[in-house]
């Protein structure tokens, strides 16, 4: 296993392989550039982001997630987040 500072990332050799693969073939200088690209890619597929505020949200169901900054109940509608009431706590 292969250890990457400054995030600690354990890599077996064959992941090793595959991020120097993609750090080649994406033109990147470091091990670390890929790690986090593949990490921004990841985030903007699951995130959901408050039309209210621009802060991200947590999905509370399949289609309803809760912005943690301003406290929007945000809907899935016909595949398009839309802001619905804010809660209070």
């Amino acid at each position: 296993m292969i250890e990457l500072a400054p995030n600690q990332f354990q890599l077996s050799d064959d992941e090793q392989e595959m991020i120097d693969i993609l750090k080649e073939d994406m033109g990147l200088s470091s091990r670390q550039e890929v790690l986090n690209l593949l990490v921004r890619q990841a985030v903007q597929r699951v995130a959901i982001t408050c039309p209210n505020c621009g802060h991200y949200a947590r999905r509370t169901a399949a289609d309803e997630a809760r912005c943690r900054s301003c406290f929007s109940v945000i809907t899935l509608t016909e595949g398009i987040w839309e802001s619905g009431q804010v809660m209070e706590e």
